[in-house]
């Protein structure tokens, strides 16, 4: 560190900033601090290599075995100005606010394009009495690579052989994982991902395309929430004492589309109030009604603002006799903390709850509110939040079907709309029944709009935004892209036409 004292303040960018300008996860430094000012940044290039090597009895020399890239630290020197001693001080702690936190993103102003991710360590020591000081500090990079700001994104087409291929070109040095979306145009029982160095293989490619069996069938697709007027308005079977006088609205767009949404809280001191929709399940293609085996899901959007918020999202399942027989319950109701449980409930009963945190990280944000329902005979299976919480009901509901839809929103009590959960939205529903009895063109695994995403960096499969790591076929070992060209041919069921859409994309690292 150099000491020195200067009185006179300079400007921290006069209008331009450094060429090695540090931005922190989106804002540089100089901006957000007057008389901060990167002068020279050391650790970014070449980095030193751990080498294993075992000695060989008496022989010169050793063994080579292999080498690993170790961690990375990053040096930041940089001026920090000002021309009194409490302005000094204020921006002192501002540059501690900014370095503050953990794994971010750093950006460099001469390498716009890329980025490291690390966490502020060891710091240079500051001496008393100055105004103006030169001084630095540590980013500890635990991943020593960094990572183009941009994704690259490779669509696969058929080739002059008819087999669907994709060319990446990972222009990096190290090779990185590929996710891959497929997006299916028809039905499909099998994917295939091969490169030379590895496969990934999901369903099964023995699955056939028709045959006589019992099959599912989707009989309510709501992907807008628009058709959601398809269900009648102050209806449902609850299973609950809520009251019902409250009416729905749309909004948005949010996040790329619009919701469906409480309008009118209604009324009802003591319990839940607010709007309810039903809808009558629709007949199989053989004219029967009721589903004894079925699968449900919806999308919820379920975020609070302030502590101080209550409401509920209901997703309720009715049978033939118009009594209830499953629902998710999503709700929050305590006034004191940010917390909110998920309850599931089969007959009229509550099994199991689990509790979470609705707030911008939860599991219950525009992107993750997945949840469903499954019935197979006896057994209940609830989705929520990435778990699967396997219940079971009475003897009797082995045989009980399916007759109704119903979901409700409400607030509870005497609180008014304003004390409502911020986002409280329902985006898509749709309604499958299993064991159909009929000759069939089989329900594939994979059904025609359905969207798998493989992601490479955590080897799990998706499909819906649900995770279905049961497709994995075993064996299956994720490759990667390493730098250069990787040609990856994609494989589906014969019966598959047209072919999904798919896209690979990769994230190019460097050292």
């Amino acid at each position: 560190m150099y000491n020195f004292v200067d009185t006179v303040e300079h400007s921290s960018s006069a209008g331009t900033l450094p060429a090695e300008a540090v931005s922190v996860n989106g804002k540089y430094i100089e901006n957000v601090i007057q008389g901060y000012r990167t002068m020279y940044v050391t650790g970014r290039e070449l980095l030193e290599s751990e080498i294993k090597e075992q000695q060989i009895g008496y022989t010169d020399g050793t063994e080579y075995k292999g080498k690993r890239n170790v961690s990375r630290v990053i040096t930041v020197t940089y001026r920090l100005m000002a021309n009194t001693p409490e302005v000094f001080r204020e921006r002192f702690n501002a540059l501690n606010l900014v370095l503050n936190q953990e794994q971010m993103k750093f950006v460099f102003n001469d390498e716009p394009d890329k980025y490291f991710i690390g966490t502020k360590s060891t710091i240079d020591e500051v001496p008393g009495g100055r105004l103006n000081v030169i001084s630095s500090f540590d980013i500890y990079c635990a991943d020593p690579y960094k990572y183009s700001v941009v994704e690259k994104t490779f669509n696969a087409a058929k080739n002059s052989s008819g087999i669907m291929e994709a060319t990446i070109v990972n222009n990096g040095t190290e090779s990185v994982p590929i996710d891959y979306t497929i997006t299916h145009s028809s039905e499909n029982g099998y994917i295939g991902i091969v490169t030379k160095d590895g496969v990934i293989q999901l369903g099964d490619a023995g699955e056939q395309d028709g045959e006589i069996r019992k099959r599912t069938e989707q009989l309510i697709n709501y992907r807008t929430p628009e058709a959601y007027s398809a269900m009648t308005d102050g209806q449902g079977i609850l299973g609950f004492n809520y009251i019902k006088n409250g009416t729905f609205k749309i909004v948005g767009p949010y996040e790329g589309h619009k919701w469906l949404a409480l309008d009118n809280i209604g009324s009802g001191a003591g319990t839940w109030h607010g709007a309810s929709k039903m809808v009558t399940i629709p007949a199989d293609s053989g004219g029967v009604v009721g589903a004894q085996n079925f699968y449900v899901q919806a999308k919820v959007w379920f975020e609070t603002g302030t502590i101080a918020q209550t409401g509920m999202l209901m997703l309720s399942i009715g049978d033939t006799a118009g009594n209830h027989l499953a629902s998710i319950r999503i709700a929050k109701y305590e006034l004191g903390k940010n917390l909110a449980y998920a309850m599931f409930d089969v007959e009229g009963v509550e099994k199991q709850r689990v509790s979470f945190i609705p707030d911008y990280k939860g599991c219950t944000t525009h992107d993750k509110g997945h949840i469903y329902i499954k019935k197979s005979g006896q057994k209940f299976q609830f989705y929520f939040g990435g778990g699967i919480y396997t219940l079971y009901g009475s003897a009797a509901s082995k045989t009980k079907q399916a007759k109704y839809i119903s979901i409700f929103s409400g607030q509870h009590g005497t609180m008014s709309k304003n004390a409502l959960v911020t986002r409280m939205y329902w985006d898509y529903l749709f309604f499958r029944k299993d064991n159909v009895n009929y000759w069939y063109d089989i329900p594939n695994r994979y059904q025609s709009g359905d969207v798998v995403y493989i992601n490479g960096k955590d080897t799990k499969v998706y499909t819906n935004g649900v995770i279905s790591q049961e497709d994995e076929i075993l064996g299956s070992n994720y490759p990667k892209a390493p730098p250069g060209e990787t040609k990856v041919q994609f494989f589906c069921s014969d019966f598959a036409d047209p072919a999904p859409t798919i896209t690979a994309k990769i994230r190019e690292a460097y050292l």
